[in-house]
């Protein structure tokens, strides 16, 4: 991997406000985009920037289900398990969402996917898009949900059990390219299934996107009542 410009553990470290060694755990588990040279390593700046944006804060995040109820909740859509018998994960959805607003606490949902960069070829993009296994979101749906988007990146969901597959078949290299894919627990999928991820969904995942213009439509986008 080649990174322009890297910077150092200790700067990392005082961007992120942590100690050094939880940025070396991270860099060694490819939580940020690193590169090691002998015994130390150097940051991605982008991907440290990215990670200080995404900053859980206080509290303990969502679990992977109840993401995504809060999210279907957030989008209009009702989700699976309404409040009837002995399944209360919509009801309890239902008051974090009114006493959280997505804007300030987007980082309590991040196990909603695990996210990962590609390096693809661009006659590969439109095709991998269009896959029965994908779902746009981000940028590839900004104009879906009516926010600024951006020429050729590639932002989607994908079931975590069909990452061999679309890797193959579309020649796709870890690597800090134009493809970000968001691998959803299998289970969770049908959840996520479709052309477009659910519209809150879709302004969460801008809200982590470089682009400082995108980020600043989705969050004004949901503040609005």
């Amino acid at each position: 991997m080649s990174i322009d410009d890297p910077i150092s553990v200790h700067e990392a470290a005082a961007a992120l406000e942590i100690d050094e060694r939880t940025v070396r755990l991270m860099a060694s588990a490819g939580e940020i985009e690193a590169v090691k040279r002998g015994n130390a390593w150097w940051l991605d700046p982008r991907s440290v920037e990215r990670r200080r944006r995404q900053q859980p804060g206080r509290g303990r995040p969502l679990s992977a289900p109840m993401a995504w109820l809060v999210l279907l909740l957030a989008s209009g859509i009702r989700g699976p398990g309404e409040p009837t018998g002995e399944d209360h994960r919509p009801a309890r959805a239902r008051r974090w969402l009114d006493s959280h607003p997505l804007a300030d606490f987007a980082p309590r949902l991040r196990a909603r996917a695990r996210r990962e960069s590609f390096d693809g070829h661009s006659s590969e993009l439109p095709r991998l898009a269009a896959h029965q296994y994908v779902t746009r979101t981000g940028i590839s749906a900004a104009d879906a949900v009516g926010v600024h988007g951006g020429p050729g990146d590639v932002e989607l969901y994908a079931p975590v059990g069909r990452r061999p597959d679309l890797l193959a078949e579309h020649a796709l290299e870890p690597g800090d390219g134009p493809v970000l894919i968001r691998w959803v627990p299998d289970e969770l999928w049908p959840l996520v299934a479709g052309d477009v991820a659910p519209r809150a969904a879709v302004l969460v995942d801008l809200l982590e996107h470089d682009d400082p213009r995108a980020r600043r439509e989705a969050d004004r986008a949901l503040r609005r009542p």
